[in-house]
């Protein structure tokens, strides 16, 4: 983990928003495996792509902000805004970002769970128990297996590369997590429908799924963290003694951090086969003074630098907390109206001051820098 962090780099400023989606909540939105893109899933059963870093020329906002969204780039930081209410409906107004494509086709229910492989060329999503597997360019769906006998809550490419820092190894294997509490291993280059595996310890839903390198990493509501190293065979169990609802492991590969349903975000050593585990340090620091959490599956994230954790919370807030310890704390990013139950980070080194959010409130946000915010949108 990095030793201190940089304010420069601190997402803080809310730059645009991606608008489509139709009424209801958007339950899941990621970068997609090459940070380029953005993808969201919502209620009204589809997955959009998304370029959030450049402007939709076919938007207008309301025209009580008389403002083009090429206008409040320009005007925002070119001038001061007063306290007048007009002011105020301006600086509230924020661009579209620019939708791409919309991928509908097999989802007959609500989409909880998407990602992408790291080379960005397939989506794997969800529809209630079902998996799909559709071609990120075509939109053409290319494959589906079923099995749960609950719906699907998470869905993983299976890979991070090899030692010779392959990252296509293992990326035709995908994985799902189900309230079903079991987790399915899944052969894209096979025809046969039967999962390749069925980890089934966890006693309760689980909730999270993430590779790194021969490991698959497990998180369930039964409050554990479950660590599968294919190399040995062996299955680890970490009792964080709390129900998770979400987990984000650093970029470096040496910790983990674990959103909690009793309002915590515990950030621990991940398991390591080359140490004991009664010789590690077990949570080495808490997040909890900001975020609110309790009733509803909220995900946590750590920037690509590892020098922030990001959180989504029932308030409706985004909530920044600096992994080392600083004089400023951490900070809460406010435009959602309802809780906002999915965070992303961009995996790109060089932008680790991008992030973005969805709510159940039906609306989607791309933040950055304050720093970066003027000129990382593209118009």
């Amino acid at each position: 983990m990095p030793i201190q962090n940089s304010t420069y780099q601190r997402p803080s400023t809310p730059v645009a928003q991606l608008r489509g989606h139709a009424d209801g909540p958007i339950h899941i939105i990621r970068f997609t495996g090459d940070g380029n893109y953005c993808l969201t899933g919502g209620n009204d059963r589809t997955v959009r792509l998304w370029n959030p870093t450049r402007v939709d020329p076919a938007y207008r906002p309301p025209l009580s902000t008389k403002l083009s969204s090429q206008e409040y780039y320009a005007r925002q930081y070119s001038q001061s805004y007063g306290d007048d209410e007009s002011t105020q409906q301006q600086q509230q107004h924020i661009p579209s970002a620019l939708p791409m494509q919309t991928y509908s086709e097999g989802h007959v229910h609500p989409v909880h769970a998407i990602t992408t492989n790291s080379s960005s060329t397939m989506l794997l999503s969800s529809s209630d128990k079902t998996i799909i597997a559709t071609n990120l360019v075509t939109a053409q769906t290319v494959q589906k297996w079923w099995g749960h006998t609950a719906r699907i809550e998470y869905v993983a490419c299976l890979g991070g590369g090899d030692e010779n820092n392959n990252t296509n190894v293992g990326e035709e294997i995908y994985a799902s997590a189900s309230y079903d509490a079991t987790v399915r291993l899944w052969d894209a280059r096979s025809k046969s429908k039967e999962p390749l595996m069925i980890l089934d310890d966890a006693k309760d839903s689980v909730s999270c799924i993430k590779s790194g390198g021969s490991d698959i990493i497990t998180s369930s509501i039964d409050g554990n963290i479950r660590t599968y190293d294919l190399r040995t065979g062996k299955l680890i169990t970490e009792d964080v003694s709390h129900p998770i609802t979400s987990f984000a492991v650093s970029n470096d590969g040496r910790s983990i951090a674990s959103s909690c349903l009793d309002g915590v975000i515990r950030l621990f050593d991940k398991y390591n086969s080359l140490h004991r585990i009664d010789a590690r340090k077990k949570v080495f620091q808490k997040f909890h003074s900001l975020h609110k959490s309790g009733n509803y599956k909220l995900e946590c994230a750590l920037t690509s630098n590892d020098e922030y954790v990001v959180s989504g919370s029932e308030c409706g807030a985004v909530v920044v907390y600096p992994v080392q310890d600083s004089v400023e704390g951490g900070s809460m990013l406010r435009r959602h109206t309802a809780p906002t139950c999915s965070v992303t980070c961009c995996p790109q080194s060089a932008r680790p001051w991008l992030i973005a959010s969805a709510s159940y409130d039906g609306s989607a946000i791309v933040w950055a820098s304050q720093e970066e915010a003027h000129h990382c949108m593209e118009v």
